[in-house]
């Protein structure tokens, strides 16, 4: 988890101060159970349970993204793709839409070359 996904997240959490910095620093900063357990006195597993609790309101807080990306759109954005707003020249925006609309549809359009008569 990158750290702007943290400061959002950690906002949501009803945990103390303490069992907040003990799960960014596994899910953000990459310490072991261990090194965290150690640091604070604690167990592997109160380690893992507040990983758990705040793993488990981050996907929560995706899924409210996603219901409310559908919401505004209208559209099931797939898993992979995001929405976005762009701001582009005409002419590179057409070209992005029709590139978008070929991956969107599978098994892919093939460019069908015409001859002159």
């Amino acid at each position: 988890m990158i750290a702007s996904d943290w400061e959002a997240l950690s906002h949501l959490l009803t945990m103390s101060d303490e069992r907040k910095e003990i799960a960014r620093l596994s899910l953000v900063d990459g310490l072991t159970y261990q090194v965290i357990a150690d640091r604070y006195g604690c167990s592997r597993q109160a380690v893992g349970d507040a990983i758990s609790v705040a793993w488990r309101k981050h996907e929560s807080y995706l899924a409210a993204q996603q219901a409310a990306a559908k919401s505004e759109s209208g559209l099931i954005i797939p898993e992979g793709w995001e929405q976005v707003t762009l701001i582009a020249p005409s002419f590179l925006v057409a070209k992005f839409k029709n590139e978008i609309a070929e991956l969107a549809t599978w098994p892919p359009k093939k460019i069908r070359k015409t001859t002159k008569q």
